[in-house]
């Protein structure tokens, strides 16, 4: 039995999967206590399925773009579990589980997730299988709309102030799942980690990282010249 562990934001999520399909599933708003809840809700999700941790065979684990604190939570569950017990992990992008969940035939896909600094981690996807178009990017959204022409559907993180934005720059070309459709689905990761398993194509336990893409905050001029200042003034000592 697969385990998936998604914490790459404050949205958390696990599901169990085998080769008959989802076995259980549970998404719920964890905030910023993913260390916290994340191994009772794992019990319990155990508990519902009638077995216990030695059940689970294999580990799949969202490796973002996200949150930092949030990935590096899940993906320390994910390594301390398979090096404990010898098992095989599995990390998958978390744009390409968004765009899984939500792929339409012959459709542009634009997965999101925030970054904060009303920055967001997105790629296009096309398609049903879907199809990547793009590395993924940090980006603004009217940077994100410049490159659009034709009709594209937004999911992941999306609040009010971000879907007025979209629907400004592109009006009826922008198009958005429900809420409910839009909550990001753990089975689909596991989905996605369950295709590569059966393909044996497993990840590097030790060398496994999550995927960032925040910008390095660059001192201002003012603290550079301060510094160049400083180093000047150690200089004539």
């Amino acid at each position: 039995m697969l385990l998936a562990i998604d914490t790459a934001t404050t949205i958390t999520g696990l599901a169990l999967y085998d080769a008959d399909g989802p076995r259980a599933e549970a998404t719920w708003a964890a905030g910023r206590s993913h260390s916290a809840q994340l191994l009772p809700q794992l019990d319990m999700l155990l508990r519902h399925v009638g077995v216990g941790r030695a059940a689970i065979t294999v580990l799949g684990v969202a490796l973002g773009p996200g949150s930092w604190s949030g990935l590096r939570v899940g993906l320390s569950v994910a390594k301390g579990m398979a090096l404990a017990g010898g098992l095989p992990l599995i990390g998958v992008s978390t744009l390409e589980a968004i765009a899984a969940q939500h792929a339409r035939p012959g459709l542009t896909l634009a997965p999101l997730i925030r970054l904060g600094r009303d920055r967001f981690a997105t790629a296009l996807f096309l398609g049903d299988l879907p199809a990547r178009q793009e590395d993924d990017r940090n980006v603004t959204l009217d940077e994100l709309c410049a490159g659009l022409s034709g009709k594209t559907l937004f999911c992941g993180d999306l609040d009010a102030p971000t879907v007025a934005v979209l629907r400004t720059c592109l009006g009826a070309k922008a198009l958005f799942p429900s809420a409910a459709a839009n909550l990001r689905r753990p089975a689909v990761l596991a989905e996605l980690a369950w295709r590569r398993h059966a393909a044996g194509e497993h990840d590097d336990v030790s060398s496994l990282e999550p995927i960032y893409l925040g910008e390095p905050v660059k001192p201002s001029g003012a603290t550079e010249e301060a510094k160049s200042r400083g180093a000047e003034g150690q200089g004539s000592r």
